[in-house]
């Protein structure tokens, strides 16, 4: 069948991210002998033109949507790009009548409430590689579609899926370079995807990879197998860098090493980063190995510097190991970006005040490197089939009626709200090396940062120069991070639109 695979996702900026996803189920489809096409509309101006244009040519059979996410997950400045990805079906629905079918991670969060927004035929709930090409072959041949593990539809009037079955992941690329042009997510500073394993053993109650997307079973990839491909990648494409994806990228640290160590045996040189490292295990062996495989940059995701808050979290760590990992990452030349996530269940002022504390007292340093930016986000997002979810649901800021669709939040009522937005910007105003989620706004301005980055030869990641930039506006006076002045307010608008009638300030029994 002729197949074509549609990224929605146009967020287009520094944070611009290659649709890994999309490239597996592309080869998936392709090795079962379909005749696969991908349109990647990021970065596009004129949408409809290039819809038009690659679907008048190659006459699809079959049309597939990813959707990365629904929204932005950010309470300061929240932006949903469901609006977008309504206009990209309308649009394709008005080129052509083919079957619809949707996935990715957006699509699997709420997988009845996409399916009738966007009215398609299909959804692919988690992985989609086996599932799409059951549904390809069952499209082909006229047989049944209603029991193909992980595939959702409209039966009789009712939304009906059937569990996923998540298989193992030990050998096959996504090939990411293959399917689409890298070159204008480099251009942003965007490294060429890596995924060394899937499934999610950790327990954070706000996180739907171990529930939702990959499941709670590791499944590893053999160490040769990952650094072949990016060996394959890296003479075929010439990726200014590549980056590791998994979802915690350190667990089980045993594999990693080893795929650490299988870089480092290879003759050739490149250069590394990843996201969602945890901080357990991060010392200066560890570290060491990092800097000599190639990384010059990764993300590191404590989510607090509170032993209170870790533990809510459930993160499966302590705030000693928090503690070593900075103390040790301190002693090396690597671009680090720490995300915290400030007002989960227990949350108070002087919880918060601990993750402010330490975040001065490690993470901000007069002399360069490393260099940090430090990633502060207000109020926890939540979603469905989480612990969070429950605990929302039992203090009242989400109802039995709530659509996961919207952006639905969780902030603890036992913050003095006022207190805790001044303690907030008393540390942003002294730290440049803190961004928050207002500072989102400054994202469209991303390509004069890149043009601006190449002019002056400014080494990628470019997020790296979010310090220079508010140290500038510090010393101008004019670095206030949180904006507009009214931020208590927005927050109590947003969560009096979900339904939440508590109050703040008072220590939840």
């Amino acid at each position: 069948m002729r197949v074509l695979l549609i990224n929605s996702n146009l967020k287009g900026d520094v944070f611009a991210a290659p649709p890994i996803g999309l490239s597996y189920v592309a080869s998936a489809a392709q090795a079962a002998g379909h005749n696969v096409r991908v349109l990647d509309l990021c970065f596009r101006r004129n949408i409809y033109s290039e819809l038009e244009r690659a679907i008048v040519a190659f006459r699809p059979e079959v049309i597939g949507i990813s959707i990365r996410n629904i929204d932005n997950c950010n309470m300061l400045h929240p932006r949903s790009y469901l609006p977008e990805i309504v206009e990209i079906v309308r649009q394709v629905r008005m080129l052509t009548g083919v079957y619809l079918v949707l996935g990715g991670a957006g699509a699997s969060l709420s997988p009845k409430g996409v399916l009738e927004l966007l009215n398609a035929d299909f959804i692919i709930v988690s992985e989609g590689e086996t599932a799409f090409t059951e549904l390809l072959h069952c499209l082909e041949t006229g047989k049944p579609t209603d029991s193909i593990p992980g595939v959702g539809l409209a039966l009789n009037g009712e939304f009906h899926l059937t569990q996923p079955t998540l298989r193992d992941f030990s050998r096959g690329y996504g090939d990411v370079g293959k399917w689409i042009d890298m070159k204008p997510y480099q251009k942003m500073g965007s490294s060429y995807n890596i995924q060394t394993r899937r499934g999610c053993r950790q327990h954070c109650i706000y996180c739907t990879y171990n529930q939702v997307l990959e499941g709670n079973r590791l499944r590893l990839r053999s160490p040769v197998d990952v650094v072949d491909e990016i060996e394959e990648a890296f003479f075929k494409y010439k990726p200014e860098s590549s980056e590791f994806v998994d979802s915690v990228f350190n667990d089980p640290v045993d594999h990693c090493t080893e795929v650490l160590e299988e870089i480092a045996r290879r003759p050739w040189k490149a250069t590394f980063t990843a996201m969602g490292v945890s901080p357990k295990g991060i010392d200066k062996r560890f570290l060491e190995l990092m800097r000599r495989t190639g990384f010059t940059s990764f993300w590191i995701t404590p989510e607090s510097a509170s032993e209170t808050m870790i533990m809510n979290y459930r993160k499966g760590f302590n705030i000693d190991d928090v503690i070593k990992a900075a103390e040790a990452i301190r002693k090396t030349r690597f671009t680090v970006l720490w995300d915290f996530l400030i007002g989960g269940p227990g949350e108070n002022n002087q919880t918060l005040q601990e993750t402010l504390d330490f975040t001065s007292k490690y993470l901000t340093k007069e002399t360069r490197p490393p260099y940090y930016t430090v990633n502060f986000f207000l109020g926890v997002r939540v979603y469905p089939n989480t612990k969070l979810w429950h605990i929302a649901l039992r203090e009242g800021f989400i109802t039995l009626n709530s659509d996961p669709l919207d952006q639905l939040w969780y902030l603890s009522s036992e913050l003095d709200l006022d207190l805790a937005i001044r303690q907030m910007i008393d540390a942003a105003i002294s730290c440049p090396e803190i961004i928050s989620g207002f500072d989102e706004k400054y994202l469209p301005l991303s390509s004069a940062a890149a043009l601006l980055g190449k002019i002056l030869h400014i080494p990628k990641l470019y997020w790296r120069v979010m310090y220079t930039g508010n140290k500038i506006l510090r010393k101008t006076v004019l670095r206030f991070t949180f904006r507009p002045p009214d931020v208590v307010a927005l927050i109590r608008n947003q969560l009096m639109r979900q339904g939440y009638v508590g109050s703040f300030g008072k220590k939840v029994s």
